[in-house]
C-alpha cells in the first residue's frame, strides 16, 4: 500500500474536508467578534461601525511608528513568551516546549514538501539533522505536555480547573506524538518499508547483493526480516556497507540519531513478524495523520484557538494605549480577548482580592472564573437575579489594581473588561451595594425583610462570621443618647440637603438596637453612608464601639438583603 499522503484519495479528501471545517470555524468565530454586544454602549454602535474602525485602526497601525512595536511584541512576547516567563519557570518550560516544538514539527515535518525541501535542497526525512531534530521536536512537546498533566493533578481547585476541553487537548498532542515515534519505529523494523525502498532505489548487481544489504541493515539500522534466515559474517557486513554507502546513504542516516524511535523499536522487535503481518507501520500511519486532521478541524472550537487569538491579543493591546479605550474598537477586541483566554488561572494567583474568595467562597471574585462569567453574559445568556447577584458581588469586590492585566499571558486588558461587566450589571440592577441598598429607606427594608422572611432562612455562616456586637446587648445597652456620636460624624454635618439627608443618626441605630428593631436599623442609609473614620468610637463618653457596631451592621444588611427580590412589588401594610 503507498502511503503517501496525496497518494491516497480517502487522506486527500479528509485533508480538504478537515481544512474546510477549519477555516469555516475561524471566519465564524472572528465574525462574532464584530457581532457580539460587550459593552453599555453596544446597542448604539451597528456592526458596520465596528468593523470599519477596526480597518482603519489597523492600516493607521501599520502606517505609523507603532509598527515598530510589533516587532517588539512579536519577538519577546510571542515568540520568547516573555509574559509567561515572569510569572512562572515551570509554565514557560510547558508552554515553550508545546508551542516550540509543535510549530518546529508543523513547519519543517508535516509542511516540508512546502518549506523544508525548498529551504535545503538535500532534504530527506531519514537524514540528520532532520531525523534528529524531528525526535528533539517531538520530546519537547512531550514533555510540555506532562508538566501540564502534572500541573492539572497537582493544582486542582478554583485557581485552576481541569475541563474537559484541556483533556480533550491534551489527549490530542498525545496522540499525534506517540503516533508519530511509534510510527518511525514501526517503520525501523519494517520488512515491507525495506523491501519497497530497495524496490525503489536499489538495483543488485550479485546474487548476495540484497542479502547482504539486509544484513547490515539488520545489524547497523535495526531493521527486522522474520521472513529471511541468513547468517550474518564479517564478509557478508562488508559487502552490504558498501552497497548501503553506494546507494542508501544519500538519504538514510544512521537511525541511532532517532533517540526516541530507535530505542522504541527495540521494544517492539520481538513483535515484528505480528506488527509486520498486520502493516502496523501502515495503520499507525494513519492514525497519526488523521489526528492532525482531527485536530486540525477542532481548531477553532477548542483551546487551540488561542493559536491565533492570543498573537492578536498581544499585538493590539500592545500597540494600544489602555487608558483611552476607543467604543468603536472596544468591543470587538473584548470578543476578541474573551477566546484568548485560556484559563490558565495566572489571573487569580496574584488577585488583590483573591483572600475575600476564601472568606466568601464567591468564585467570581476570582478573576478566571469572572471573565467566563463575562463570556456568559456577552453571549446573551438568561440568568436570574440571585445569580446575578452573585456575579455583581464578585465583579465590585474587585479594586481594579491593575495587576490581573500586568501578569495576563495572552495580553488581555482584564481592567477594561471589569469596568465595561461592571456597567452592563449595574444597567441590569445589579449595581454597586450601595448604590442598591439606598435605594429604600429603612422602613421600606423593614417591611421587605418582613415579606420575604417567610421564603429564606438567615445562613448560620453569616453569624459565625461576624464577632455578633448587635446581638450582645451590653454593647450598645450603655448609651445615654447623648449624640456626641451625631455630633462628630462628618456624614452628618455633609449631608444639609434634606433630600440627601440621613435618615437614622448614630445615636438612633443604638437607640433602634437597644429596642429590638434590628429590621430598621439595617436598612438605615446611615450604615451605607459610613465611612469608619471612628470619631463616633473615639468621642462616645460611654466607650461604645459605634463604628464597628455600623460595620456589622453593614455587613448584615448585604448578607440579608442581597436575598431579597428588590423588583418585586409587595403590600408595604406589614397588618
Amino acid at each position: 500500500m503507498e502511503r503517501t499522503l496525496l497518494g491516497s484519495t480517502f487522506l486527500f479528501t479528509f485533508l480538504f474536508v478537515s481544512l474546510g471545517i477549519c477555516l469555516a470555524g475561524i471566519i465564524f468565530r472572528i465574525a462574532r467578534w464584530f457581532a457580539v454586544d460587550t459593552g453599555p454602549e453596544a446597542g448604539f454602535i451597528p456592526v458596520k461601525k465596528r468593523v470599519s474602525a477596526v480597518l482603519k485602526g489597523t492600516a493607521a497601525a501599520l502606517f505609523s511608528l507603532k509598527f515598530l512595536k510589533i516587532f517588539k511584541v512579536l519577538f519577546f512576547d510571542l515568540l520568547l513568551q516573555s509574559r509567561i516567563l515572569k510569572t512562572s519557570l515551570s509554565r514557560w518550560i510547558m508552554h515553550f516546549s508545546i508551542f516550540f516544538g509543535f510549530m518546529m514539527l508543523l513547519l519543517m515535518h508535516a509542511l516540508d514538501e512546502i518549506i523544508t525541501k525548498r529551504l535545503f535542497p538535500g532534504y530527506f526525512p531519514t537524514l540528520d539533522p532532520f531525523q534528529f531534530l524531528r525526535n528533539l521536536f517531538g520530546v519537547m512537546v512531550i514533555v510540555g505536555v506532562g508538566i501540564a498533566v502534572y500541573r492539572r493533578l497537582r493544582y486542582r481547585g478554583p485557581m485552576l480547573i481541569t475541563r474537559y476541553t484541556d483533556r480533550y487537548a491534551v489527549a490530542l498532542l498525545a496522540v499525534i506524538i506517540v503516533s508519530g515515534f511509534l510510527e518511525e519505529s514501526s517503520k525501523m523494523i519494517s520488512e515491507s518499508s525495506f523491501n519497497r525502498m530497495m524496490s525503489g532505489y536499489f538495483s543488485a548487481c550479485e546474487p548476495h547483493d540484497e542479502t547482504a544489504l539486509k544484513a547490515f541493515w539488520s545489524r547497523e539500522y535495526g531493521s527486522v526480516f522474520p521472513t529471511m534466515k541468513f547468517r550474518i559474517t564479517p564478509e557478508l557486513l562488508a559487502r552490504g556497507k558498501k552497497l548501503s554507502e553506494e546507494s542508501c546513504a544519500s538519504c538514510h542516516a544512521d537511525t541511532r540519531t532517532a533517540f526516541i524511535s530507535y530505542p522504541a523499536a527495540g521494544f517492539m522487535k520481538p513483535f515484528a513478524l505480528s506488527l509486520s503481518k498486520s502493516r502496523a507501520e501502515v495503520w499507525l500511519y494513519y492514525i497519526h495523520v488523521l489526528a492532525c486532521f482531527i485536530g486540525l478541524a477542532y481548531l477553532p472550537f477548542s483551546k487551540f484557538f488561542h493559536l491565533i487569538t492570543d498573537p492578536l491579543t498581544l499585538l493590539v493591546n500592545g500597540i494600544s494605549d489602555k487608558k483611552k479605550v476607543n467604543p468603536l474598537t472596544a468591543m470587538p477586541r473584548r470578543a476578541m480577548e474573551l477566546d484568548a483566554c485560556t484559563e490558565c488561572g495566572t489571573c487569580s494567583r496574584y488577585c488583590s482580592v483573591a483572600p475575600v474568595f476564601r472568606m466568601l467562597q464567591n468564585t467570581e471574585i476570582l478573576p478566571m472564573h469572572k471573565l467566563r462569567t463575562v463570556k456568559r453574559l456577552a453571549s446573551g445568556k438568561d440568568m436570574d437575579s440571585a445569580e446575578l447577584q452573585i456575579i455583581s458581588e464578585g465583579a465590585f469586590i474587585c479594586t481594579t489594581c491593575f495587576k490581573c492585566t500586568e501578569v495576563c499571558p495572552a495580553g488581555i486588558n482584564l481592567q477594561d473588561q471589569w469596568l465595561a461587566s461592571r456597567e452592563l450589571l449595574s444597567e441590569t440592577g445589579h449595581p454597586l451595594p450601595h448604590v442598591w441598598l439606598k435605594k429604600f429607606n429603612a422602613s421600606e427594608w423593614s417591611d421587605r425583610m418582613r415579606y420575604f422572611e417567610a421564603s429564606w432562612k438567615e445562613a448560620d455562616a453569616g453569624k459565625e462570621r461576624y464577632y455578633n456586637l448587635t446581638d450582645d446587648s451590653n454593647v450598645f445597652a450603655p448609651c445615654i443618647q447623648c449624640q456626641t456620636c451625631t455630633n462628630v460624624c462628618p456624614v452628618v454635618a455633609a449631608r444639609t440637603d434634606p433630600k440627601d439627608a440621613v435618615d437614622i443618626t448614630p445615636h438612633k441605630i443604638m437607640n433602634l438596637l437597644r429596642l429590638g428593631l434590628h429590621d430598621l436599623a439595617l436598612g438605615s442609609r446611615m450604615v451605607w453612608d459610613c465611612t469608619t473614620c471612628y470619631q463616633c468610637q473615639e468621642n462616645c463618653p460611654q466607650g461604645i464601639k459605634v463604628t464597628d457596631i455600623i460595620y456589622e451592621l453593614k455587613n448584615r444588611a448585604y448578607e440579608h438583603f442581597k436575598k431579597i427580590d428588590r423588583t418585586a412589588e409587595i403590600n408595604e401594610d406589614p397588618c
